[in-house]
Formats: C-alpha cells, sequence, structure tokens
C-alpha cells in the first residue's frame, strides 16, 4: 500500500445517514496482496 494508504490517516469519518461526526483515521488495513482496503480504524 505504501504511501497511498497514509492519504486517510487524520481525514474526517461522517456517516453519510444522519451527517454525524465520527472522529479521525487512525489508521488503515489492507490486503497487501489485492490492494484493497479491508477496514479503517476511527476511535472514539
Amino acid at each position: 500500500m505504501g504511501q497511498k494508504g497514509m492519504d486517510f490517516r487524520h481525514k474526517e469519518v461522517i456517516n453519510i445517514r444522519d451527517g454525524k461526526k465520527l472522529g479521525y483515521v487512525q489508521d488503515v488495513c489492507a490486503d497487501l496482496q489485492t490492494g484493497s482496503i479491508t477496514s479503517i480504524i476511527v476511535p472514539r
């Protein structure tokens, strides 16, 4: 994933259903074989 995964860090996450702010991305997990993001970690 390299540097591109780091582009998500510190981005604000907002629930698209109700507009509620959920927090900021702390970490991103990915499948290195496919290059797909598997999860995004947003602490409370």
